[in-house]
């Protein structure tokens, strides 16, 4: 499938048109939603943090700063999600600090395809002096020159290798491999392939040869709009873990590099960003939508949306395997907290173990919920079940996926971190 560069431009373009970029406090919907902060950025964050971590006691040690690329920069988020890794607080009255600052980054080089993005990325940090912005296509390769000083992170995020077919992508990797100095840290962020968002895709090999598929970003135009919205469709590459691990190791042999240790995750299992257009499958269940909802202050959701029912795949026992695993304890979950509501002021149903057996994750958080639900009669909060349960149940689900998700490719987003050493 050929790459219509024309439909990408001009989707990117319109995504910033319609303010899909801009920062927000608060959104049920788009590119800023709920679940992007509370769910996305987070793990994003969580997974590439001790990372960051040891390369910035490294780089430290020699006085020196980071050097970061960020491949398809889009409106700066590399950047965004490189000053605002956490580090762990000991104890809740300490301010929690940041692995990096801006200070501590001595060069910024984001690279995008799109001239819209830029324009985007440079008014947004117009005031940062070591941030660059450049307009450039990583088809053509890694955008460096010959005299160019090596980075220490190239990084992408939110799917903007994806953008890559193969051959491009293998080229771009290689690129880094020789341009890196004596040890690098590479992140991929990509689409899954085995997503419950597009199951139409899991067997489809490509008869082309080249992998890859039709992809919109409807869901950033509001409910009420996306049918009659014109949206392009542009073709993306869908990858599953093992796949997408065996090409970089392969690509470090071949250019002897070591690779010292990585992460292979998948993020957001059940609420992709199309689970609530259902544009690529009709079955799935709007847990984005309902997940959102959770989040939104003095706004009560109706829990049965959050329930999941797997329409199981007739070719991947495996993956069958893992979506009913998580779906039994991601309903339990559910489940345990519509009881608990229901026995508000029912002290000794709610202080008694749960008779289903069930495994000590699922456990544990229907305790939390539990104790929580009996808790909230002695407090002076506004709609405790709005802006207290159902945020945690929020989080509890969340820190499910997190948890029990295996790197397969099996979700929205598959973000792979990789320390490259020569």
């Amino acid at each position: 499938m050929k790459i219509d560069q024309e439909s990408i431009l001009s989707n990117y373009a319109k995504a910033v048109a319609v303010g899909a970029y801009d920062r927000r406090n608060s959104y049920q919907f788009g590119k800023q939603d709920y679940v992007r902060r509370n769910w996305e950025d987070k793990y994003t964050r969580c997974v590439l943090s001790p990372f960051i971590q040891e390369l910035y006691e490294y780089k430290k040690s020699s006085s020196q700063g980071i050097r970061v690329m960020d491949l398809g920069c889009g409106a700066g988020e590399g950047l965004n999600i490189l000053t605002t890794l956490p580090q762990t607080s000991t104890t809740l009255d300490v301010i929690s600090n940041k692995v990096l600052d801006y200070p501590n980054i001595a060069s910024y080089k984001g690279v995008d395809i799109s001239p819209a993005m830029i324009a985007k990325a440079k008014a947004l940090y117009n005031k940062s002096s070591q941030a660059e912005f450049v307009v450039a296509d990583l088809n053509d390769g890694l955008p460096v020159t010959s005299q160019e000083a090596p980075y220490d992170v190239y990084i992408s995020s939110y799917g903007s290798l994806s953008h890559l077919n193969d051959a491009s992508l293998s080229n771009l990797i290689e690129g880094i491999c020789q341009h890196m100095g004596e040890r690098a840290i590479f992140v991929a962020d990509l689409l899954g392939k085995y997503s419950y968002e597009w199951p139409c895709y899991w067997s489809d090999s490509g008869s082309d040869g080249v992998q890859m598929r039709n992809y919109s970003m409807s869901y950033i135009y509001p409910p009420e709009t996306r049918a009659s919205a014109q949206v392009e469709v542009f073709p993306i590459r869908y990858w599953g873990g093992e796949e997408l691990e065996k090409l970089i190791s392969k690509i470090a042999e071949d250019k002897s590099v070591k690779i010292r240790r990585y992460a292979l995750c998948d993020r957001s299992i059940f609420v992709g960003r199309h689970t609530d257009t259902r544009e690529y499958n009709s079955k799935a269940p709007s847990l984005r939508a309902a997940i959102n909802s959770l989040y939104e202050p003095n706004c009560r959701t109706d829990l049965n949306q959050l329930i999941f029912k797997y329409e199981p795949h007739p070719q991947y026992t495996h993956l069958n395997r893992f979506f009913q695993n998580l779906q039994t304890a991601w309903n339990s979950i559910v489940y345990g907290c519509m009881e608990a509501l229901s026995e508000w002021r029912n002290i000794e149903k709610l202080q008694a173990e749960p008779q289903i057996q069930n495994p000590p994750l699922v456990l544990n958080s229907n305790r939390i919920i539990r104790r929580l639900v009996h808790q909230t009669q002695f407090l002076q909060f506004d709609d405790p079940r709005a802006n207290l349960v159902e945020p945690q149940l929020a989080y509890l689900l969340r820190d499910l996926e997190w948890n029990l998700q295996q790197g397969l490719g099996a979700a929205h987003g598959l973000l792979a971190v990789y320390e490259f050493c020569k």
